[in-house]
């Protein structure tokens, strides 16, 4: 009997007791999207005497102040904001830190920022949709131009899995600020490349993904031959390993290259003088920042006939407002006055994701006509 009224009584007591460990919701939200687009941004700090946001939609050195109310939180409300996917991260006290109630990251290869996503028509592009939908595999492989273990992405298309065909690949690089996972992380390579072949605007295609940094950033000597290391650690380890590991066309004339700003550079340096390999080069917000990049592609620049039946599409992209806008308008330029076909495409925008996305949108159904 004495047994029968304890359980009867934590029979009472639980609902009680699981009532108060639940815990109450959050008093308040950040970032906050509102239905005109416009967005808050709150962050909790009662000790500090400034805070200040930074977003990706900003100019230059531009910052919104946010003001701190009586229980010590800080907010900020922002002007309607295009549809786009940005990063931002605050500054409290001039300490950079992320949204600690925002769980979605912009990461990257030497720090994270958080990230707010503004829903709307003009992000169709890259958002998730009601379509059939690809596979990011994460692979693991043998460098031989480092001697260590690299990682890699790889975006296989819809019906991959079920199939046995075999399909072109476009190698996609990132910038000195990412790693091999950002254009799927934050890119969003695989949800455009889905839209896409759903829409009936591109022929399904495997995308590569690979890690820019094959010297280890902490050695000046080695950090200096990264573009060199690259080029090795690309011909020699990384295509042979996808292609016999995935169902590919290996053949130059189903393979591109494409890369944003160090991995434009990347696509330069390596895709011009490895035609043999590739017969599309795709260059976002990138081109020649010294002075021999006519002499050392001497060979192709001075062939024009030659370069443009190996090079079905050669396609460079930059925003105006880019501070790499001159050495890519000098590629322009340099291109145009050796005969070379490509295509020149100056946008509005900045050195950033929002250009990029949009970039590679309009890069891959150009691919493999």
């Amino acid at each position: 009997m004495a047994a029968m009224k304890s359980l009867a009584l934590v029979l009472v007591l639980s609902p009680v007791w699981v009532a108060a460990q639940t815990p109450p919701a959050p008093a308040w939200i950040s970032p906050e999207v509102h239905g005109d687009q416009r967005v808050t941004f709150r962050i909790a700090a009662p000790k500090a005497q400034a805070v200040t946001l930074r977003g990706e939609w900003m100019k230059g050195t531009e910052s919104l102040a946010l003001t701190k109310d009586s229980e010590g939180l800080w907010s900020v409300t922002t002007a309607p904001l295009p549809a786009d996917l940005y990063s931002y991260s605050f500054m409290v006290d001039g300490v950079k830190t992320i949204d600690t109630r925002n769980p979605l990251l912009k990461t990257g290869a030497r720090s994270s920022d958080s990230a707010v996503d503004v829903p709307g028509a003009a992000a169709a592009h890259h958002a998730l949709r009601a379509v059939p939908h690809g596979t990011v595999h994460i692979e693991l492989y043998s460098s031989g131009a480092t001697g260590t273990l690299r990682r890699l992405h790889v975006y296989t298309p819809p019906g991959y899995e079920a199939g046995r065909g075999r399909y072109p690949v476009l190698y996609l690089l990132h910038g000195s600020g990412d790693t091999d996972r950002e254009w799927t992380s934050y890119g969003r390579a695989n949800l455009i490349a889905d839209n896409l072949i759903a829409d009936g605007k591109l022929k399904p295609l495997v995308i590569v993904m690979t890690d820019g940094h094959p010297a280890d950033p902490n050695n000046p000597a080695l950090r200096a031959r990264n573009t060199e290391l690259f080029a090795k650690d690309l011909l020699e380890s990384v295509i042979p390993f996808v292609e016999k590991k995935y169902r590919i066309e290996a053949r130059r004339e189903r393979r591109a290259l494409a890369g944003l700003s160090m991995g434009g550079a990347q696509t330069l340096a390596t895709g011009l003088k490895a035609l043999d390999h590739f017969s599309a080069l795709g260059v976002f917000s990138m081109g020649p920042r010294g002075e021999t990049f006519e002499e050392e592609h001497r060979a192709v620049l001075a062939d024009a006939t030659g370069t443009n039946q190996r090079l079905r599409l050669f396609w460079i992209a930059c925003g105006k407002d880019d501070f790499l806008w001159e050495p890519a308008l000098r590629l322009h330029e340099t291109l145009d006055k050796r005969g070379i076909r490509h295509v020149w495409k100056p946008t509005e925008g900045a050195h950033n994701w929002l250009v990029w996305r949009r970039y590679l949108s309009e890069f891959l159904p150009l691919l493999f006509q």
